[in-house]
């Protein structure tokens, strides 16, 4: 069980007003932690890929979400191939 660390729903409605909807789409979230806004667009994406490089908050998005491609490496790591993704989300990352 994660944190709340947004209760009143900030960053929920900041994505929102600049992404309408994840729906259907591909995407890659960098710095997801341990999943709390992964949770709450991950159901309705076409794919997530989710990377952190803290190994113990990966375990715990990938025990809740194991649709969710969870990698354990940070940005300068991740290789991915040309056009594989819709939208790229920087959650609390800097």
């Amino acid at each position: 069980m994660s944190i709340a660390e947004d209760p009143e729903g900030y960053e929920v409605s900041a994505l929102s007003r600049l992404v309408p909807s994840l729906n259907g789409r591909r995407v890659l979230e960098v710095g997801c932690g341990d999943g709390r806004l992964t949770r709450r667009y991950a159901p309705g994406a076409a794919s997530v890929i989710a990377i952190d490089p803290k190994a113990a908050s990966i375990a715990v998005l990938q025990a809740e979400q194991p649709a969710v491609d969870a990698r354990a490496l940070g940005i300068d790591e991740l290789e991915l191939p040309p056009h594989s993704i819709d939208i790229a989300i920087f959650s609390w990352s800097l």
